[in-house]
């Protein structure tokens, strides 16, 4: 999304109706920052070179949650927004086991390239919308301990690659913006406590706004941090299908709600005839479910003690954003997935738990609804046509 002039108004819909873009502005900011292009163009060229009979009901309440947030929630508007990074938050196989004990250090990959527009729930024209790539790649490393039985805490440290292109218009036609930084670092809490054998959790936390927020070309929803602190809820639950432990099922939700928030430059003012315009961004609370299948019965295959496949399905939900910053018309989505994956497991000694772990999954939607309306000449949200997730761990 390219964020236009904004007119003051108590009404965003009825002020970025008026926006058009100043050519006095224009002006002085392409004497201004006329080279800004020409590096970034040049810059991207270079780079191109018990609990078992309390289980069914659990999950059942849990995609219940899914399902009714997923259907009853209705936003008022949509964006050309990243994918929702928050989706990885549930999902794979991290849960805690019975088992486990001590800590675990973690690196994960995830990527997403949003290259398809959707309006509403169809594909749409990119011509559409101004924004036409948003390229990303998360390198996230981690730590988490269990205490006791009851008690854990995980922090996550990630660092982001994104790459929005974009038509700047008269500016400079479409131009890619590069930020590569210090993502939002979350510290979450755990609480196992409910059953002996840790299948029955929740979870509470922070996202901290550590990413950066201001990086030049790209707009608000779409930069690397979003400038707000995120209270983080949510809870599992994983059981048995069978009693032989072959298969077993788990149900999962991680709730997020901006609570503070900060304004900054607009960072595309330097093409938008907005320069130096102060503006406040309030991103949309978006709440993850996953619901999965596990079969856990494949010991001592390919050299490995164990491989695991897992079958899961995500869905999503984003309240559309608000503030001056925003583009409150295109924000906002509900999405269902489909994500097949794989666990690979070698224990290094059995007798200390030190376990060495891969896991990996591709998260393909079935189904998604973008809000999206004309807002200044654009329409639409950038969708990926996959995800991708990698997790290595090592338990000790």
């Amino acid at each position: 999304m390219r964020i236009r002039p904004f007119a003051p108004s108590s009404s965003p819909v009825r002020a970025r109706a008026g926006i058009r873009l100043q050519r006095d502005a224009h002006s002085k900011t392409v004497n201004v920052m006329s080279g800004f292009i020409e590096r970034q163009l040049t810059r991207k060229r270079r780079h191109a070179s018990s609990a078992r009979t309390a289980a069914p009901l659990v999950t059942l309440a849990l995609l219940l949650l899914s399902s009714a947030i997923f259907v009853g929630f209705t936003p008022t508007a949509a964006h050309a927004c990243a994918c929702g990074c928050s989706v990885f938050d549930v999902g794979g196989l991290d849960l805690p086991q019975e088992e486990d004990h001590g800590g675990r250090i973690f690196f994960e990959f995830w990527s997403g390239n949003q290259t398809q527009n959707y309006v509403g729930s169809s594909r749409a024209p990119a011509a559409l919308n101004s924004d036409k790539d948003i390229n990303t790649q998360w390198y996230n490393v981690g730590f988490s301990y269990n205490f006791d039985r009851d008690w854990g805490v995980m922090v996550r440290i990630p660092t982001v690659n994104r790459t929005l292109t974009t038509d700047t218009g008269a500016f400079a036609g479409v131009v890619p913006f590069s930020s590569k930084d210090i993502g939002d670092i979350e510290i979450m809490g755990m609480y196992t406590g409910f059953f002996k054998d840790m299948s029955t959790g929740v979870i509470f936390g922070l996202k901290l706004p550590t990413g950066t927020f201001t990086a030049p070309g790209i707009d608000r929803d779409t930069q690397i941090g979003s400038g707000s602190t995120d209270l983080l809820l949510g809870g599992f639950h994983r059981g048995l299908l069978t009693g032989d432990n072959a298969w077993q099922y788990f149900g999962q939700f991680v709730w997020r709600q901006p609570f503070l928030y900060q304004a900054a430059a607009d960072p595309q003012g330097f093409f938008d005839g907005n320069p130096g315009v102060v503006q406040t961004y309030y991103p949309g609370a978006q709440i993850d479910a996953a619901a999965g299948i596990v079969y856990n019965n494949l010991y001592h295959v390919l050299g490995l003690d164990k491989i695991t496949p897992i079958a899961q399905v995500i869905i999503s939900h984003r309240d559309h954003d608000t503030g001056t910053g925003s583009d409150p018309l295109n924000s906002g989505f509900d999405r269902v997935m489909l994500s097949p994956g794989v666990e690979f497991t070698k224990v290094v000694d059995e007798a200390n738990n030190r376990v060495v772990k891969l896991y990996a999954d591709v998260e393909v939607p079935i189904y998604y609804r973008a809000n999206a309306a004309n807002n200044a000449g654009t329409e639409g949200q950038l969708v990926a046509p996959y995800l991708l997730r990698v997790v290595a761990s090592y338990n000790f």
